[in-house]
């Protein structure tokens, strides 16, 4: 099924409110703060600015954490998924990165394998379908912390 950007939206906008924190999650720093990014916060990268979809904040205002949704796996995304991966920080129990990458269901075995190929490391990969006005997130990976599988 291709998907839309109106898919995409609807998807950035549930895994900001919904994810980052989970709710009830009682060990979500204090002062962080979650933006579906629409173009606020920017990396610059040597192709030009990008803006993640999901930009997580921390008391400084600084971005720590990144989440990109994607409707399809193309260099593109890889390329977005590098830059991510470069900025963000690796405060969690394993030392990776904390960039999360939603993917369409079905799809996550493919951008795994792209993410491994360009060495590229991240906290937890995840695939996302909508159904009608139900948006759901699947674990599929998770490598940072355990808590993040869900």
């Amino acid at each position: 099924m291709p998907w839309t950007s109106t898919d995409h939206d609807r998807v950035v906008r549930f895994v900001a409110a919904n994810r980052f924190p989970f709710p009830g999650q009682t060990d979500w720093p204090a002062g962080y703060t979650t933006i579906a990014n629409s173009g606020s916060h920017v990396i610059d990268t040597p192709d030009g600015p990008i803006a993640p979809d999901i930009v997580i904040l921390d008391e400084r205002g600084q971005p720590c954490r990144l989440g990109e949704v994607e409707t399809a796996i193309d260099a593109a995304a890889v390329a977005r998924w590098a830059a991510c991966s470069a900025v963000a920080d690796t405060l969690n129990e394993t030392g990776v990165k904390n960039l999360f990458v939603y993917v369409p269901k079905g799809l996550a075995a493919d951008a795994l394998q792209e993410l491994d190929d360009n060495g590229i490391s991240f906290a937890g990969l995840r695939e996302w379908e909508v159904d009608g006005e139900t948006v759901r997130v699947t674990p599929f990976l998770t490598r940072g912390d355990r808590y993040d599988h869900q």
